[in-house]
């Protein structure tokens, strides 16, 4: 079994660590040379691990499970195996964490490279995210003018933006009718009245955007297939136009989340 490891330094609470590490798919999804991931009948991922002119692929079932000291998932494919443990430390105010990558089956003498390629990825998707659930938290109560985003209007998007700020990136699966699940997540991670999500699949071939204050969807831009349709929420109709373009939102997505900070 042929095995490379990495170390990184996360600027981030021990618990932000492990909320990433707890949550196996969304993890998984994004490390480097995953191809697809499903959750429908626990996680299985395609991975493919590039070598000169060679890709050896594979999909594996993956099980997760922890010990007192490390989070380890386990991927068993049809012609390799797939193990990443990783081992998150707390040193007085310092967060570090060792990730391994252990591999076995088809080109395991010539993939020594690309498995620390692996590592250092997966260590670097590892501090991004956690960093990114570290931000701090904000609690603001935005002035109406600062609401009046039309995604038919580039120039409201613009004036919002300037004077918002990034609170959260990454990469997310979202499950056939489960998008909303995920807009209470990142919602309750932002937690502002006032919230601006945008996603983009990693081929750029689908994107979404939605504005939100609390619970109700106030602007909706969808495309897919070269098709773009923006819904501006103003009575019951266009509400169920919006939802209607939301409930189509699934794959895999890379998504980004604005609130605002300040007055106008």
């Amino acid at each position: 079994m042929r095995r490379k490891s990495a170390t990184v330094d996360i600027d981030a609470s021990l618990d932000a660590v492990n909320k990433v590490l707890d949550n196996p798919a969304q993890f998984i999804t994004n490390w480097p040379y995953v191809v697809r991931i499903s959750t429908k009948n626990g996680i299985a991922a395609e991975i493919m691990l590039p070598r000169f002119v060679f890709k050896f692929g594979d999909k594996y079932s993956f099980t997760f499970h922890k010990d007192s000291t490390s989070f380890i998932y386990e991927g068993s494919g049809n012609r390799s195996n797939l193990i990443v443990i990783v081992a998150p430390k707390k040193w007085q105010k310092n967060i570090t964490a060792e990730i391994e990558v252990a591999y076995q089956g088809r080109g395991e003498f010539f993939l020594g490279k690309t498995l620390e390629l692996l590592a250092e990825g997966i260590a670097k998707s590892l501090k991004e995210l956690a960093e990114s659930y570290s931000l701090p938290k904000l609690a603001i109560k935005s002035s109406e003018a600062l609401i009046h985003v039309d995604f038919s209007d580039p120039m409201s998007v613009a004036k919002f933006l300037a004077k918002a700020k990034m609170v959260h990136s990454g990469l997310h699966l979202i499950e056939n009718g489960k998008f909303f699940y995920v807009i209470a997540e990142l919602k309750e991670d932002a937690r502002s009245e006032v919230i601006y999500i945008s996603g983009i699949t990693p081929d750029g071939s689908k994107s979404f955007k939605v504005f939100l204050r609390r619970s109700q969807i106030l602007a909706v831009e969808h495309r897919e297939k070269g098709t773009l349709k923006t819904v501006k929420v103003k009575d019951e109709k266009t509400a169920k136009s919006a939802l209607d373009l939301l409930s189509r939102i699934s794959g895999t997505y890379m998504i980004n989340v604005w609130v605002p900070v300040g007055g106008v």
